[in-house]
């Protein structure tokens, strides 16, 4: 037995399909994270992340703490989890114009 096959044309009248694009939110090159990050903090809103460590990284959490540590920007999630900003690839759906791996 073989799964029906949906044709393309009713895709389009499929409202969690009908806005599914190719495109994404991303910063200016050469942009930084650092002012949404500082509205995220001052906000107390939820701060979604992928971030490079030894690897694609994700976490999530409020931002509880804004540093500075040997010259760079940092900051705290919730769970103690130390991040710095210029290693981030994307942060609440918006992504750095460089990162390509979606």
């Amino acid at each position: 037995m073989t799964a029906p096959t949906i044709p393309a044309a009713r895709f389009g009248t499929n409202p969690y399909l009908r806005n599914m694009s190719d495109t994404r939110k991303t910063l200016p090159a050469k942009g930084s994270f650092h002012e949404l990050i500082v509205a995220l903090y001052e906000q107390q809103q939820t701060a979604s992340v992928l971030y490079e460590d030894n690897g694609v990284t994700r976490a999530n959490g409020l931002i509880r703490e804004l540093f500075e540590k040997d010259g760079e920007k940092w900051f705290r999630l919730a769970d103690g989890t130390d991040i710095r900003i210029d290693s981030l690839y994307a942060v609440n759906g918006t992504f750095s114009s460089d990162y390509s791996e979606c």
